[in-house]
């Protein structure tokens, strides 16, 4: 309860200015995208000495990683800015917390988990139709080996997209505030589970769940197809995934 208490008043504190709101939100992102990156590629570093993984797609650019970090740091900012529309909604009565019931989480959170795909499947989608792909998309599709810093490596307007993903519960449902955190935590494993380029070995066909990873280098390296993240439900049932022989 206590634990309850103070994170209602935190987040009270952090909702009641708009520059409160878009400065916590600014630092929170910026702490998940750092010190995931670094924890992912430690991983990789380890477990790449004994053959455990192995890497997927060979064509990293020269000074790829310096330009991954700038442009997701200008994506940070996108969703720090958007923050300020979340917390004039809040401010207004029109989205609503709640701390009171934490076992909501229990059905709460696996509901964000489906929404999230399907909403990035859409936007995914849509940022691949030809202008917004010559003019938006292009920017992550620089990086053709796709890397742990390369998941928030985004055109602004595709931020801003993507950002989108937490708005649209929020008209319909009064999510607990532990379910709300846990989206962007989520979204963010499975972002560097989908970027990471290295896979556990698997003789596996493509379409298996196991093989998320594979399914985004494979994205990166054709720039079309498997606009899916984890799932593979939305790819099969538009017919948008990517063929076995272009392993």
């Amino acid at each position: 309860i206590l634990m309850g208490d103070l994170l209602e008043t935190t987040f009270n504190f952090v909702l009641s200015e708009w520059y409160y709101t878009s400065a916590f939100f600014f630092i929170f992102f910026s702490f998940l995208y750092f010190v995931g990156t670094y924890i992912t590629e430690l991983i990789i570093r380890v477990k790449s000495k004994d053959a455990s993984i192995r890497q997927i797609v060979f064509a990293k650019k020269p000074h790829q990683t310096g330009k991954e970090i700038q442009n997701s740091l200008v994506s940070i900012l996108v969703f720090s800015l958007q923050a300020i529309l979340f917390q004039y909604l809040f401010s207004i009565g029109v989205f609503k917390i709640r701390f009171d019931q934490p076992m909501h989480c229990l059905w709460e959170i696996p509901l964000l988990f489906v929404w999230n795909e399907f909403h990035f499947y859409c936007m995914h989608w849509l940022l691949h139709r030809r202008f917004l792909f010559k003019h938006v998309h292009k920017v992550h599709h620089w990086s053709k080996e796709p890397t742990s810093y390369s998941i928030f490596s985004f055109h602004w307007f595709e931020a801003f997209l993507l950002g989108t993903v937490i708005f649209f519960p929020l008209f319909f449902h009064e999510f607990q505030v532990y379910s709300l955190l846990s989206l962007p935590v989520m979204s963010l494993i499975i972002n560097l589970l989908g970027h990471c380029n290295h896979e556990v070995p698997r003789d596996l066909p493509s379409s298996n769940f196991r093989k998320y990873t594979f399914r985004h280098s494979m994205h990166h390296k054709w720039s079309s197809g498997n606009f899916g993240f984890m799932l593979t439900i939305f790819d099969k049932l538009f017919k948008t995934e990517v063929s076995e022989n272009k392993k």
